[in-house]
Formats: structure tokens, C-alpha cells, sequence
């Protein structure tokens, strides 16, 4: 295999913010990588995190890294937008992707209104079948990146309502690859803050009042992030 000389790190908004302090530019230089980009953006789902990462495995010619950073299960994208991107295509989670609203004609905020209502409905039973169904996207993901020469390391952000169902039979492939941290267990964003990196302060906007344990850190603040990365790479051999 051609040496892995290329990052691209993907996520919603804390993979974003990792990106503005230049986190995966230091992450590059202390893996000898030559290159560094981020296809993060806030509000993304789960769904956009592994289609645009696969979309940009096919498209490069460059053996690559992938550093995905896994964000809230209950989120959902759907294909509304009016303008239509190259790369991303119409998908949008208009819940949580709120300043992209440049919904199609005939979407506005009542028909977001009530798909919010629907979806959540229908979450209220299914959540271990709901990650179950994301357990098989992301090794499937992960085989087709491996099979065509690059890399990746999978870990999830914040998100609390994984934990109580990762001990289920059904979710056991989680365990069976060393290129998801923890079988998908452990959350980037809290161990970063039990190990002192500052959040970010939003003040007493209540749009941003959110459990301390998945505040964002602020941008800049990947030191810790970046040297637990780093060892786990090395000593997992992801790059191999």
C-alpha cells in the first residue's frame, strides 16, 4: 500500500470548530502527513458524515486518513435545499441546520415544524434499531475505505444516548475493529473536558443551553485531543 500522507477529518459542528483552531493541520504534522482538509459542517448527521467522507474516497487519488468524529443519533437529513452543491448535493437536516435555509419551493418552516414532530415521534421506541442500522453504514464505510487503500478512525463526540446500548448482542460489531475507539464507547467531547480543555461560553442564549458534558470546546484547544489521537493511532497500527 502507497503511504498515507493525506487527512481529511469529517463531523458536525465540534469537527468543525477542531478545524478553525487548525486541530487536524497539527494532527497531520505529528503523523508526517503532508496535507490536511476538513469537510466538517455544524448540524450534520450521521448520514451526510459517511456519504460525503465515501464521495471524497472515491474522488481523491491520494491514499488518505479519515478522522470522523460521529455526532447525535437523532439527527436526520433530507434532500430540500433549492440550490443544489456539487459536492453536498440538496440534503440538509433543516432541525439543526437552521442558517442553511435555502429550502426548496413549498418547504418552510411549518412543514420543518412538523417533520421535527413526525421524526421524533418515531424515535421514541427505535433506538437501539436506529444504531444498529448506523453500526453496519459505518463498517461498511470502513471496508470499502480499507479495500481501496485508505484509512480511517471512527470515535463519537457527545452524544449520551449510545451508552446504554452498546453491551447489546446486537451491537457487537462495534468491538470487532480497533478503528472505532471503544467500540464506539468512548465520547471525544467530555473526555476532553474532564481533562481541563475550556468549552466554549455561549452565554445565556437559551438556543445554546446545553448539558456541560457536550459543550463545544473552544477552537484551538486540541492539544489533548490531538496527543490521545495520535498515541491511539500509532498504537492500534491504523495506519497500516
Amino acid at each position: 500500500m502507497d503511504k498515507v500522507n493525506h487527512l481529511v477529518v469529517n463531523g458536525c459542528s465540534y469537527m468543525e470548530a477542531y478545524a478553525l483552531g487548525v486541530g487536524h493541520w497539527d494532527l497531520a504534522d505529528q503523523l508526517g502527513m503532508v496535507a490536511s482538509e476538513s469537510l466538517a459542517i455544524g448540524g450534520s448527521a450521521n448520514t451526510r458524515i459517511i456519504r460525503t467522507t465515501l464521495k471524497h474516497s472515491y474522488q481523491t487519488v491520494q491514499p488518505t486518513l479519515y478522522v470522523l468524529g460521529m455526532t447525535f443519533l437523532s439527527r436526520l437529513e433530507i434532500p430540500i435545499l433549492e440550490n443544489q452543491s456539487e459536492f453536498e448535493g440538496r440534503w440538509t437536516n433543516p432541525q439543526n441546520q437552521q442558517f442553511a435555509k435555502d429550502w426548496q419551493y413549498g418547504w418552510g418552516q411549518a412543514e420543518t415544524n412538523q417533520f421535527v414532530t413526525l421524526k421524533l415521534n418515531s424515535e421514541m421506541y427505535s433506538i437501539l434499531d436506529r444504531v444498529e442500522d448506523l453500526m453496519y453504514k459505518i463498517l461498511s464505510m470502513i471496508s470499502s475505505l480499507h479495500a481501496r487503500g485508505h484509512r480511517v478512525l471512527v470515535y463519537q463526540q457527545a452524544d449520551p444516548l449510545y451508552q446504554e446500548y452498546l453491551d447489546d448482542p446486537r451491537l457487537a460489531l462495534f468491538k470487532s475493529t480497533s478503528t472505532i475507539i471503544d467500540g464506539y464507547r468512548w465520547r471525544a467531547v467530555p473526555w476532553q473536558l474532564s481533562n481541563g480543555v475550556p468549552p466554549t461560553n455561549y452565554g445565556a442564549n437559551p438556543i445554546y443551553d446545553v448539558p456541560d458534558d457536550i459543550k463545544h470546546p473552544k477552537a484551538g484547544h486540541h492539544q489533548k485531543l490531538n496527543e490521545f489521537l495520535v498515541n491511539y493511532i500509532r498504537e492500534n497500527s491504523i495506519l497500516e
